[in-house]
This record gives C-alpha cells, structure tokens and sequence, in this order.
C-alpha cells in the first residue's frame, strides 16, 4: 500500500500536466483564430477605407476575401456615387445652357424691335420749333455760354476732388484685424460705393428729384419709371406699391464711367488691401450661417470686380462671358463666379468623399473645402451678376443672414411680379429655379401669393383661383431675362 501511493501521485500529476497542455493548446488555438480573425477583420476595414476614399472617377478596389453582400454593396454604392456627380455635373451644365438660350432669346428680341423700329415711317406730326437767325449777339452769346461751361465743369471736377478728400478721412480708415465675414461684408461695401460714385448720377438729389408718376408728363414719367419701378412691372401691368426697390439706385451702362477714378482713388487702395486680406483669410470653423453670408458677399464682390477689371460687357453674350472670367482669390485659392454659385452656394457639400486633381475637378475640390452642408435656395434672391433681371445688391451678415434672406426674397418678389386680371407674370429668374421652390408651376404660384404683401397677395390669389378654372398655362407669362448690364444698390 505504500507503494501505490507515490504511482497515484504520479499518475494524478501526469493527467494534471497533460490536461493543462491540452487546455494550453486549446486556448493557443482559439488566440490563434482571433488573431485570424482581426486580421480579416483589419483587411476589410482598409478595404472599407480605400473603396469610400478613393478619386471619384476611379473603380473600387474590392478585394476578393470581402463577404459577399458586402461586395454587392459597395459596387452598388459606387455606381451611385458616380452617377450623383455625374447628374449634379449636368445640372450645371444645363444651367449654362438655360443662360445661353436666354442670351439667344434677349438678343432676337432686340434685333426684331430694332428693325421694326427702323422700318416703321416717321408720323410725328408736332409743330416744328422755329429755328433762330445767326447773328452777331447768338455767336456772342454762344461763346458766354461755352465760357460759363468751361468754368461749370471745372467747378464739378474741384467739388468731387474736395469731396474725395473728405470722404477719404472717413472710409479710407485703418483695416481691423476681423475674420473672414467682416473682409465679405466691407468688399460688398467698398465695390458698391466705388459704383457709386463712378456712376455719372447724383446720389444726393437722385431720390428727391423723382416726383410722383401722376405729377409728370409721358416723357418724363417714362425716365423716372426706370429708377421707380426698375422691372418695368408698374409699366405693363398697372401701378402699384412694388416695395423698397423703388428707392434703390441703378447704375447702368449709360451712366457707368470707369474712367471716372479720380474721387475713388481710395476706394480702389482700400479694395486692394481688402482683396489681399480676403486672399490669406482662413476659413477654419466656419458655422453654416457664417459661410453662407461670406460665399453670398464673395460672389456679389467677385462679379463686380470683375466689371471694373474688364470693362462693362458691349453685348448680353459678354455678360455671360464674364461669369466664367470673374475670379477671386480666397484663401489662397483662385475661384470663379460659376464655381462660388453652383459648387459652394447651391449643391449640398459630402465631406466623406475625397476628388482627384485636375481641371475637370478644380470645382468638386472648391466643393469639398468650402461648400455649404446644406444647400439654400434663397440664394436666388441674393446672387446678383451685374444684369438687368439681378436682384439687389446687399450685405449679408452672419448673425442675421436667415432673416436677410427672408426681406431679399420677398422685396424681390414684390417688384419682379406683375398682376393683373388676365396676366400673372413671374421673372425667369423663379422658372429656371422653380423646384427650389415647389413642385410644379401650380404650387410655385400659390408660393408666390404667399410670399407677397397681403393686399397683393390676395389680389393675385383672386386672379389666379379665377385662371384655374379655365387655362392656367395662358395666363401664366414667362418674362424674358435681360442679361442688360446694371446694378441695383443702396445709397
């Protein structure tokens, strides 16, 4: 007996020892699987990685460990993404296109009242003024009156110099150390004074020289027409309150002189220091409100910079034209007009995509630095090119830039939309981007109704309950846009 117990002993720590190699292996096997198994599991991951970073315009590279509904998946996702560049791509395009055949459309209507006009006879049947006789005291006289002219515009030009030299005191001030939306909002200020005071209107006497329609013959109601009722909508479907925009000032070709610099010298330095700050801002922590009053400054600043360094536009293709040439430098990157409006302001912005270099891709690049999380269809009634059917100019500020829009919308609105009891004519401007806004061209109406001042309102509500009964389509009118050079700015 005392000899079987050091065998149980042993037999006892044998099976002990091979237990434990046995749950050793066990364990070193299953450490061994997991092992494996993060390693496909990190595999995937990098694969996940490559196929959603990669260029848009590249395939994905799928390896073929990947389980099955995830190879599915991620080629279905793919093509998607694909042919979502692919359509917003074409939505510009088309966009251009809509511009071009407007240009086309203006252009013709030109041309055909321009020939109509020179093949119509002369009927005017007014007495005829009475030409005087040459004599010695009219050439006397014509000479005093060239000498008191003479002196009248020598006059002009020390009024405006000395007039440049007080201002200079005021708006020449030093630039503060602001960010990016106070650079925005003082270009938009600085360009548009610059106008201004390029234009050969006085800002002074514009507003109080205007009397009322009814206190003006035809030929002078004609004139104030175009600074009261700039769309013309007051002239073809009858008179009525069209809001703030009768108190704007316009600046078109007839009275834009870019010669004009003597009494903006100033200005000019001062947008030049304002442009190289807007070059080296930083864009960095933007909130959504900041970046969309910044990139609607931008683009307004872009445009008109863009007139003063090539000149107003001689025909509505140089318009157009113009669009693609305006550009500035934003933080350290050359935008242009186009790209700020459809890339950054209008297409929603997906930050898990990466873009390949390129030219072709310059603008989806702009896209995923700069663009907005979410588009804002507002923007229409902001964006101003510099032509006749353009909204307003404004300064957008970051703090109330939702509110801004509201008043930009509905003042537009108010003086772009004509009534009457057999029209209901709407800009052009709403029919390129009417689902922004709506459905169909039903609801877009009802849209418009709600948008304008309540008497207004009602009345087209009235007309348009009455054009729905019989045949919306012949009531509704298109008006043309006119891509016309001008500018509407606040004084």
């Amino acid at each position: 007996m005392q000899g079987t117990k050091p065998t149980i002993a042993i037999k006892t720590m044998k099976n002990r020892r091979a237990s434990s190699k046995e749950r050793k292996k066990a364990l070193q096997q299953d450490v061994d699987k997991l092992k494996k198994k993060l390693r496909q599991e990190e595999n995937i991951h990098r694969a996940l990685e490559r196929a959603f970073n990669r260029p848009l315009g590249a395939l994905p590279r799928l390896p073929p460990y990947l389980p099955p509904p995830t190879l599915e998946l991620l080629a279905e996702v793919a093509v998607l993404e694909e042919e979502i560049v692919r359509l917003e791509a074409q939505v510009v395009h088309f966009r251009q296109d809509l511009y071009q055949e407007a240009v086309y459309t203006s252009t013709s209507k030109r041309n055909m009242e321009s020939s109509a006009d020179s093949s119509e006879p002369c009927l005017d049947n007014s007495p005829k003024r009475p030409q005087p006789r040459t004599s010695t005291r009219n050439t006397s006289m014509a000479s005093h009156l060239q000498s008191l002219s003479g002196k009248l515009e020598c006059r002009v030009r020390d009024l405006d110099s000395a007039e440049a030299r007080n201002l200079s005191t005021s708006e020449e001030r030093p630039l503060a150390n602001d960010g990016p939306n106070k650079v925005s909002e003082e270009l938009v200020k600085c360009l548009s004074t610059i106008f201004l005071r390029m234009s050969s209107k006085k800002r002074s006497s514009a507003a109080d020289s205007f009397p009322s329609l009814s206190m003006l013959g035809s030929q002078e109601s004609s004139d104030v027409t175009k600074f009261q009722d700039p769309y013309g909508i007051c002239s073809n479907f009858g008179r009525r309150d069209i809001g703030p925009y009768k108190h704007l000032f316009p600046i078109d070709a007839g009275s834009m002189n870019l010669n004009r610099t003597s009494n903006s010298l100033f200005l000019l330095r001062r947008l030049k220091l304002l442009l190289g700050r807007l070059a080296a801002t930083n864009l960095q922590n933007l909130n959504h409100q900041e970046k969309l009053a910044f990139w609607i400054n931008i683009y307004n600043s872009c445009m008109m910079n863009a007139f003063l360094e090539h000149g107003v536009p001689e025909s509505p293709e140089m318009v157009v034209e113009l669009m693609r040439k305006a550009t500035i430098n934003v933080g350290r990157r050359l935008l242009n007009a186009i790209t700020i409006e459809h890339f950054i302001l209008r297409l929603p912005y997906h930050s898990k995509f990466t873009f390949s270099k390129g030219a072709k891709n310059d603008e989806m690049t702009a896209r995923s630095m700069f663009g907005l999380e979410l588009s804002e269809p507002l923007v229409t009634f902001a964006l101003s090119c510099g032509s006749w059917s353009s909204p307003a100019v404004r300064v957008y500020t970051a703090s109330h830039v939702e509110a801004e829009l509201e008043v930009a919308k509905k003042e537009y609105l108010q003086a772009t939309v004509g009534i009457s009891s057999t029209k209901f004519a709407i800009p052009k401007l709403l029919d390129w981007y009417l689902l922004d806004f709506a459905k169909d061209l039903d609801s877009l109406l009802d849209w418009i109704c709600l948008q304008l001042p309540s008497e207004v309102g009602k009345e087209a509500i009235k007309y348009l309950e009455r054009a729905k009964s019989e045949s919306l389509l012949q009531f509704v009118q298109i008006i043309p846009y006119d891509f016309s050079f001008r500018y509407l700015l606040c004084t």
